[in-house]
């Protein structure tokens, strides 16, 4: 860091209150008050503010905070790699966000006075504790227990909406290369998308993966024959997505998703995000899964009939 950037750096935390101040590296234990001026650094955090009715006191956000559309019109401090620390000063936040693979800006805010608080973004269990911990933060401890209620209703209501029959087992695909089948990085296990998938009434095909999110060739998923496949393309539109599920055609058509029409591609970019927009990814993948078990039963019944 320069001295003419380091030099600028002090001048505005003499800005920034006294009771914002406090020990520690990672976090600093910041005012008993509720939180006034929020910097969210995790797209799932500013979407909770907002659902808890917090969103009036957010007054920045990390490039990939894009929901709900309100939370576009604010100011924008960097993307994971290259945090705007100046302009978070600038807007002398008493509370910062940042998920767990950001410890170092963590410690570089905690150690300039500012409160900082971690926010989990591994597993749906995380959606729901990160609420509470805002709802916390910012004195709206009641309106964040009925966001938690309603979204666990919600993905409890959708995964009753799957059930019933044979399982069905999915191969959920995180990102491939455009135009090709291969190099697939997939859902494995211990992560947020394998939950979803699993509340929706799906078996995960890589659920007994080592890794969160392996990496695989098109072989394995032929091998294993899914009836489900869904792959994540977010903010694609509608002919890219069209594209997608015409080249499985082309390329593994003998795939028992691709014979029954159970290639899916979900372009929503929220759904990745371990957000308040939970219950709705949960809903459209138990969509899919009973979808995919009417095609299966279809295709047996079929085959029995000949």
């Amino acid at each position: 860091m320069g001295r003419i950037v380091a030099a600028a750096l002090v001048g505005l935390l003499a800005a920034v209150p006294a009771a914002m101040t406090g020990g520690g590296a990672g976090v600093v234990q910041g005012p008993p008050s509720c939180a006034k001026r929020v910097v969210s650094l995790a797209p799932h955090a500013t979407q909770a503010l907002f659902a808890i009715g917090a969103g009036g006191d957010v007054v920045g956000v990390d490039d990939f905070s894009r929901e709900p559309p309100e939370a576009r019109a604010l100011p924008r401090l960097g993307a994971y790699i290259d945090p705007d620390l100046e302009g978070i000063i600038e807007l002398r936040p008493d509370l910062v966000l940042l998920t767990p693979g950001r410890r170092e800006l963590a410690g570089q805010l905690g150690g300039l006075g500012l409160h900082v608080r971690i926010v989990p973004d591994t597993r749906m269990d995380d959606v729901f504790e990160t609420i509470e911990l805002l709802g916390g933060e910012t004195c709206r401890a009641t309106p964040a227990a009925d966001v938690v209620r309603r979204l666990r209703e919600g993905i409890a209501a959708a995964g009753r909406a799957a059930e019933g029959g044979a399982p069905v087992r999915a191969v959920l695909i995180v990102d491939r290369p455009a135009g090709e089948l291969r190099q697939f990085y997939v859902a494995g296990s211990g992560n947020f998308l394998d939950d979803v998938l699993r509340a929706a009434g799906a078996s995960n095909v890589f659920g007994g993966a080592v890794n969160s999110f392996p990496q695989v060739s098109l072989e394995p998923i032929a091998t294993a024959d899914p009836d489900l496949v869904i792959e994540l393309a977010p903010g694609a539109d509608e002919a890219t997505a069209a594209e997608r599920v015409a080249l499985w055609s082309r390329v593994a058509p003998q795939l028992r998703a691709v014979r029954t029409g159970n290639v899916a591609v979900l372009t929503e970019p929220w759904i990745p995000v371990p957000g308040t927009m939970v219950d709705r990814a949960v809903g459209l993948m138990a969509e899919l899964v009973a979808r995919a078990r009417g095609g299966e039963r279809e295709e047996r019944e079929g085959r029995e009939g000949q």
